[in-house]
């Protein structure tokens, strides 16, 4: 969402590539190729992904409840299949 960040991103992955990895031969770089997208729909996407998650995760399985964790504290994490 900031203006310029793209091209002011791939300007330092490419120096950060040039001073790391090429040990600052800059001969190399034309070799180096690097794309940040810029999607339009990118102010979006947080809700987008956070509509799907909500809606994988609707079922009761995934969640624990605040009475839950207060009664069982850590212990409450065994419902999920993960070890206390």
């Amino acid at each position: 969402m900031y203006p310029g960040l793209p091209s002011r991103l791939e300007k330092e992955m490419k120096q950060l590539y040039l001073t790391r990895v090429l040990n600052g031969d800059p001969t190399r770089l034309n070799k180096f190729k690097i794309k940040i997208e810029d999607p339009p729909r990118r102010k979006h996407m947080v809700f987008l992904d956070g509509a799907v998650l909500a809606d994988i995760m609707k079922n009761r399985e995934f969640w624990i409840t605040r009475e839950e964790w207060f009664e069982q504290g850590e212990r409450a994490l065994a419902k999920l299949g993960r070890p206390e």
